[in-house]
């Protein structure tokens, strides 16, 4: 089993900036994490919903283009892509 200077619980935003530093200062560390590395922020989160919160922005504007001489024959979304996109 090897020693540690630190253990970190959790990588969310302030787990991972905690153990960037303490590894910038020298010391062993080791981030342990639930779920997936990242935390609610990362993964779904934060930026998750920032990725939909875009998606959507741009489907709006596409409605609207028309307005300023830009038309499409149909503007659609398809949410599983939106979904993918995400992840």
């Amino acid at each position: 089993l090897e020693e540690l200077d630190v253990l970190i619980i959790g990588s969310g935003p302030a787990g991972y900036v905690c153990a960037i530093r303490a590894a910038q200062l020298g010391l062993k560390v080791c981030c342990v994490e639930k779920s997936k590395l990242g935390g609610t922020c990362l993964n779904i989160g934060c930026i998750p919903s920032k990725s939909l919160l875009h998606s959507s922005q741009i489907y709006d504007q596409a409605r609207h283009y028309e307005t300023m001489g830009i038309s499409f024959s149909s503007v659609s979304f398809d949410l599983k892509k939106i979904m993918q996109a995400k992840d």
